[in-house]
Parts: C-alpha cells; sequence; structure tokens
C-alpha cells in the first residue's frame, strides 16, 4: 500500500508501509513508473545475520508538516534502529535520503545496509542494462532515453560492494557480501552495500541518492556533484522552503488532526502535478497489475476540482499551471475527452464512440464544463484580467459555446456521467454546465463580449427552468434522464451538485428533500457510498463509502450553517485516513480499510473544499 509521495514536478516517489520506495515516476508525473511498482528492498547485515525489511516494525510519517517523509523502522534481533529523512530535490529529479543507524546496544557494532533495486525502465522489463560506474563511483541503469543511477556513501567514502545481475538478488546477500558483476542486460537488478561501524548507544550517518536524467554524460555530471555536504544543505533548504510554502494557506483554527490532513492534502496535489501542470488522479501503480491499467491520468473533472482546492489553500500560481496545461488539449469541436496523459497525449478510454446505432462524443460533459468552472472562479477571486484573457480566447470562449450548443429542449445532450458507467442526462453534468455557464458569463462581459455574456446567462437560467421542471421528482432532485427519456430515480450523492454549482440555494426545500433521500438512503456506517446498490470494488454485503462523497454532504452541512454535522462528516473522513494523512477513494464498509486507490488525489480536493466552507 502506498502510504506517503515526495516529489516537485519532475520526480514523484511513493513509499509503501514498509518504508520502501515503490513507485519512481519520471520524467513525467504518473507517467513512465520506472521501478513498475517493484520496491526497492533494504536489508542489514551484522554478526553473520540477514535482516530484511519486511521483518522490521516501521512507521511513516511526514516531518514537522513539510513534504519530507521520515522512516523509523525498529530491528529488535539486531539492537538497532534506523531514522530516515527522505525528500526530493526542489528542482532537479534527485531523491535524498540521509538515514541514521542507531546502535542501542553497550557494544560496538559493525553493520552492512544493503539495498536492492528491481528497476524497469519505460515501466517493462525489457532491453535494461545496469552497470558499475568508476567514475561516479555509482550504480546506473538505463534503457534509451531514460537513466537512473544509485549511490551510497558516508561522509568519508562512497559504497564499495556491489553487483547487478538477473532474478532475486536477496539470495546473494546472506554472507554479508555481493559478487561485484559490474555489467548486465536484460531484465536486470542491481544491489549495493555500504559497511559502517557505530559506537555503542551512538549512531551513524549513510547518504542514498537516486539520480534520474534523459542521458549519461548528464547523469553523471549530476553525480560527482553530490556529498555529504550538499545533501545536508539540500536538507536544510528543503525543510525550510516547505515550512515557508505552507505559509501561504488562510488560518487554520482546526483541531491538530484536521490541520494535519489538510496540509498533507496539499502537499498531495502538489506532488501529483507536473511542473507543466497535468495532475493526475492517483500515483497508486497497483491497479496496473490486477487490470492492465490504473489512475495515472489526467481527468479534467479531477484536475478542476483540485484547483479550485488549491485557490482555496491560497496556491493560484498552481492553479494557473494547470489551465494552461489543459487548454492546450481542448478539441477542434469545444469539449475536453476522457482523460489524458501527463504528456498532453488522450489517455486510454472506455466511452464509445459508437452507440446504439449512431456516432457519438465519447465525453462526459462535467469535465468540460468544470474546467470553466474552476477557471471563472479563479477569475472571480483573483480578478487577473492579464492572465484570463490569454484562457478566454483560447480555451474558455470556444468551450462555453460549445456547452450553448450542445442543448436540446432547454438541457444538455446526452453523455456520459461523472462515474464514468451510464449514458444519458445527468443532474451532475446539468449543475456543472450551468456552473460554467454562469461563471464564463462574467469573465466574457470583461473581456468585451457583452451579447455572448447575456445569451450565456439567458442559456443558464432556461436551463435552470427545465431542470426545475423535469429533473424534480417528489420535491426532490433526480439523477438523471436516460437516452430514452427515461426517470432514473437512484438515490445518487452527486444530486448535491445543484447545490454546489450555484443552480440552487442550500435552504431550497428541493435542496433539503435531496440531502434528507442522500443521508436516508446512502449513508452506511457514517460515511456515504455513491448510489444505491454501487457494485464497484464491492466486497461486503453493503457498497463502500467514498471520501469525496462523504465530504459532499460535509460542504453542504458547512453551507447551511450547520456545522457539527459538517464536522462529523469530517471527523468521520478523518478516521477514514492513514496515519500519514493519506485518504483513499474508498474504504470497506465495516474494516475501513482502503478498498481502491491510495492516494486518491480528487478526496484530498475536496478535504480541502469541505475545511475551508466549514472556516466560512
Amino acid at each position: 500500500m502506498r502510504v506517503s509521495s515526495a516529489g516537485n514536478g519532475r520526480i514523484l516517489i511513493n513509499f509503501d508501509e514498509k518504508g520502501r520506495i515503490i513507485d519512481l515516476y519520471y520524467p513525467y508525473i504518473g507517467m513512465e513508473n520506472q521501478t513498475a511498482g517493484n520496491p526497492i528492498r533494504l536489508a542489514i547485515w551484522h554478526d553473520g545475520k540477514l535482516s530484511l525489511d519486511e521483518e522490521w516494525k516501521t512507521e511513516v510519517s511526514y516531518l514537522d508538516y513539510t513534504n519530507i517523509v521520515e522512516i523509523k523502522h525498529t530491528i529488535d534481533k539486531l539492537n538497532l534502529s534506523i531514522t530516515s529523512y527522505n525528500f526530493v530535490d526542489l528542482d532537479e529529479p534527485i531523491f535524498y535520503s540521509i538515514i541514521k543507524i542507531l546502535n542501542e546496544s553497550n557494544s560496538e557494532k559493525n553493520v552492512k545496509l544493503f539495498f536492492i533495486h528491481d528497476i524497469n525502465l519505460y515501466a517493462n522489463p525489457f532491453g535494461d542494462t545496469a552497470f558499475y560506474d568508476p567514475y561516479t563511483y555509482s550504480l546506473i541503469h538505463y534503457k534509451s532515453k531514460r537513466y537512473l543511477g544509485f549511490r551510497a556513501f558516508t561522509t568519508t567514502y562512497s559504497f564499495s560492494d556491489y553487483t547487478v545481475g538477473k532474478g532475486d538478488l536477496v539470495s546473494d546477500l546472506y554472507d554479508g557480501y555481493l559478487g561485484k558483476n559490474s555489467i548486465e542486460n536484460g531484465d536486470v537488478n542491481s544491489a549495493l552495500g555500504i559497511e559502517i561501524k557505530i559506537d555503542p548507544k551512538s549512531f551513524s550517518k549513510i547518504y542514498y541518492v537516486i539520480v534520474a536524467d534523459r542521458n549519461l554524460e548528464s547523469l553523471r555530471r549530476n553525480m560527482r556533484k553530490i556529498n555529504f555536504a550538499n545533501v545536508e544543505s539540500s536538507f536544510t533548504l528543503t525543510y525550510m522552503f516547505w515550512r515557508n510554502w505552507l505559509r501561504n494557506q488562510r488560518d487554520l483554527h482546526l483541531l491538530d488532526n484536521i490541520r494535519k490532513i489538510y496540509q498533507v492534502s496539499v502537499f498531495t496535489i502538489r506532488n501529483h502535478m507536473d511542473v507543466n501542470g497535468s495532475i493526475i488522479a492517483s500515483s497508486d501503480f497497483s491497479f496496473v497489475k490486477l487490470y492492465g491499467d490504473s489512475y495515472q491520468y489526467c481527468w479534467p473533472r479531477d484536475g478542476a476540482i483540485s484547483t479550485y482546492a488549491l485557490q482555496l489553500a491560497g496556491y493560484k500560481e498552481l492553479a494557473l499551471r494547470h489551465f494552461n496545461f489543459i487548454s492546450d488539449l481542448l478539441s477542434s469541436e469545444g469539449f475536453l475527452y476522457h482523460k489524458y496523459n501527463p504528456n498532453r497525449t488522450l489517455a486510454s478510454s472506455w466511452h464509445p464512440w459508437y452507440l446504439r446505432g449512431k456516432g457519438i462524443y465519447p465525453i462526459q460533459e462535467d469535465e468540460t464544463a468544470l474546467e470553466v468552472w474552476a477557471i471563472g472562479s479563479y477569475y472571480e477571486k483573483y480578478g487577473d484580467i492579464d492572465e484570463i484573457a490569454k484562457l478566454y480566447k483560447k480555451f474558455v470562449k470556444p468551450s462555453l459555446k460549445f456547452m450553448m450548443n450542445f442543448m436540446e429542449e432547454g438541457l444538455p445532450k446526452p453523455s456520459f456521467d461523472l462515474w464514468e458507467e451510464r449514458y444519458g442526462v445527468h443532474i451532475y453534468t446539468v449543475s456543472t454546465v450551468y456552473g460554467a455557464l454562469i461563471k464564463g458569463s462574467k469573465i466574457a462581459h470583461d473581456m468585451g463580449d457583452e451579447i455572448l455574456s447575456e445569451d450565456l446567462v439567458d442559456t443558464a437560467n432556461t436551463l435552470k427552468e427545465v431542470t426545475l421542471k423535469k429533473m424534480v421528482y417528489n420535491g426532490r432532485f433526480i439523477r438523471r434522464i436516460d437516452e430514452d427519456g427515461n426517470t432514473d430515480f437512484t438515490i445518487d450523492s452527486s444530486m448535491y451538485s445543484p447545490m454546489f454549482f450555484g443552480m440552487i440555494e442550500p435552504n431550497s426545500p428541493i435542496m433539503k428533500n435531496t440531502i434528507q433521500a442522500i443521508e436516508s438512503k446512502l449513508k452506511v456506517n457514517g460515511g456515504i457510498i455513491r448510489y444505491e446498490n454501487d457494485m464497484y470494488q464491492r466486497r461486503k454485503s453493503s457498497p463502500n463509502p467514498w471520501i469525496i462523497t462523504t465530504l459532499w454532504i460535509a460542504e453542504y452541512f458547512a453551507d447551511i450553517g450547520d456545522k457539527n454535522k459538517a464536522l462529523e462528516y469530517i471527523s468521520w473522513v478523518v478516521n477514514r485516513a492513514l496515519p500519514t494523512g493519506f485518504l483513499p477513494e474508498q474504504v470497506d464498509p465495516e474494516t475501513f480499510e482502503p478498498t481502491s486507490v491510495t492516494p486518491l488525489v480528487w478526496s484530498h480536493a475536496e478535504f480541502i473544499i469541505a475545511v475551508n466552507k466549514l472556516l466560512e
């Protein structure tokens, strides 16, 4: 399970519950996991005994509310403990680990720490080469334009024990020595070992670094620059940067457990954002091995909600970076497709282009609407007309025109729902389109498109009128009208959306009845499931509660001023977080264990939104 991460927009490192690096994304965040989800293993050899990482007691946390991962191992049988501080360079694709090994016994210890690398460049095991490089005292793995360098050293010397080979290299560790094979190719692994002496009741330090690059000479230059002094200096700079970076946030007069997850949420969004502005849904690679695909894509839906959360948290420049990324992806018709790779190419999809005998757009219209709504929210908050002007011409205006034209009898034409399962006219899509039209009209007006602005308001008003006539049943909203015009009465948590996107006041009778229906039908052990009889990742008789859906209801109660009820739902989410503060997508309804990817960036974004509503 992924429990923490560190990143800088050029490289993203995930750690598992044993404190091991399990994912290494480079050069795009979320694309090309250079480990393919295989952990970098640790082992210690002392006095003829080998101890492997899976035997150790491990605690993983973020250090002092920074984007530095602190990992504590206890190795009882060797009377040793290890504390490491793990972080990435503020700018370059370089990972650092400062490792303190404490000798808790009353006698001197001679120990050797091993690192075992199962690397799969370009996320596949074919055609890799690994070799010992005597010019940089490192192990280098490479294939085509991907190079990874590994090195361990102390204040006085570098590692001297190493090997590269195929298969499981752990078997080569039991005598405390490595074979020193200096090169191998194919599905190749590597291992290095570094020996240190530790005085009684004292500790010694080891420095471990990973450098990523696109060519050998550049990698070697960076490797040669690294020594213990600049690693220590980088740690201080990184620590102070993240402490000061958090000062951008509004004052958080919150309980400590809520503050912790709020700040981890901001880090999580930033770590999952590429330097080019792409925001992936999750870096959890485990699904790839189960289903052949996963969440390492930029969904415009998730990206828009995340940038809105970043705005609330005080990070406008990151939101703007995403908007500039997404503005390059608009189709010639004026809509966004299902999802994208971080390198701006079209990602995998299950939305068909041909359905029931006719061609359709393979889209969720809410994704296009959400990005316009998020840009409109940015403009509403910051009034940054210079930055918005380019986005308006390139993205906002053509998207608004598409949404106005993609109407039929006052409602949006059918598309796929936010859950990516059904085709039709969905209340969530209707609500996001309404929000986009209203916020977009303000931008259009200020850009001088006054006629378009008026048309947008007129279209939004008609949309609201028709929605209240056709998408309300028994005093509450319905979730959709299917492609045959039939009303879908299933209670769905996304029916909260008319309130969130401003179509209807939170205190209106229709909205109150809708939330009452959601709580009545969808509440399971304190959390909110997506919709009645949801089968996705289901393990028990009841569907799994989701983090985002639970937070939606918290946001509603915060909006109507019922802070206690809002805090009740937020506290439920806090109790579902991992000890590090990571939030999953959904949890088992009985054990509350994560049942899907962890972390889900959308979960963290909704947490930020809900907390800000609580504070308003």
